[in-house]
């Protein structure tokens, strides 16, 4: 009986999905693109300004950094200020940013699906990823020749960045994985951020220099091209103050010093 329950509730989605009335296009029960930007704008919206204290962990051939402690404050719409010991690199991929600035990055995105990821229920967006976005901005007409998409996943419970891939052609070249805490009034925050990057044969021109470390990693230690680069940055978040008010002038401060 629960078998025959279980195959009738399938085929009813199966209808939804496939239904056509009288000619018309199908009728899907996923949402656009658009809404689910929307609910992610609003939860990004709810944060004013926050501190986070971020323990970064690199293991890359490229780059030799030991495991370093950053305080970082950040207040809307785009004011960032750091303090470290020494040398520290943050990937930028890796850090809170804006919904918007990202699906700006990618074009003809669309719902393609939805499913159960380690126990939430995500849609799962793909889009084609432009060659004058931050991580190809440098890319030549040679190099635009490859097909790059990005596929998000994000979760429906709290309206969060989960996971995202990038793939060149049919390689996948970064993946970052994001675990999230609930800190107040339903803001959701990452507790831990993983980013994996891969990729067989140097990078092509250009885009080593966000990619591959100037911007995001620091210093590499030789140069890339032609060589296999592999690695694993994890990011663990604690400690946070969210919405205390943080002065702009905080943050001034930090570029006359």
């Amino acid at each position: 009986m629960k078998r025959i329950i279980k195959l009738s509730t399938i085929l009813i989605i199966l209808s939804f999905l496939f239904a056509q009335d009288k000619g018309k296009s199908a009728i899907s029960i996923f949402p656009t693109a658009d809404a689910i930007l929307d609910n992610l704008e609003q939860n990004y919206n709810r944060i004013e300004d926050y501190y986070v204290r971020i323990e970064v962990s690199i293991k890359t051939p490229m780059l030799r950094m030991p495991r370093k402690r950053i305080d970082f404050w950040f207040k809307q719409p785009n004011l960032t200020k750091i303090q470290t010991k020494g040398f520290a690199a943050i990937p930028k991929s890796g850090m809170i940013s804006s919904p918007i600035d990202l699906f700006d990055n990618l074009s003809n995105i669309s719902v393609i699906g939805a499913e159960y990821y380690e126990g939430k229920q995500v849609w799962i967006l793909q889009g084609e990823l432009n060659p004058d976005s931050l991580m190809f901005k440098n890319m030549s007409k040679d190099d635009t020749s490859q097909n790059l998409t990005m596929r998000l996943l994000i979760a429906s419970s709290n309206w969060t960045l989960i996971r995202s891939e990038t793939w060149m052609d049919t390689m996948k070249v970064v993946e970052i994985k994001s675990e999230y805490q609930s800190i107040r009034d339903d803001i959701y925050l990452p507790k831990e951020t993983v980013i994996k990057f891969e990729y067989s044969g140097g990078l092509p021109s250009g885009m080593e220099e966000t990619f591959g470390a100037r911007h995001q990693f620091g210093n590499k230690q030789d140069d890339s091209q032609g060589k296999d680069l592999s690695g694993i940055i994890t990011l663990k978040f604690s400690d946070y103050k969210v919405n205390e008010g943080i002065e702009d002038t905080f943050f001034e401060e930090e570029k006359t010093e």
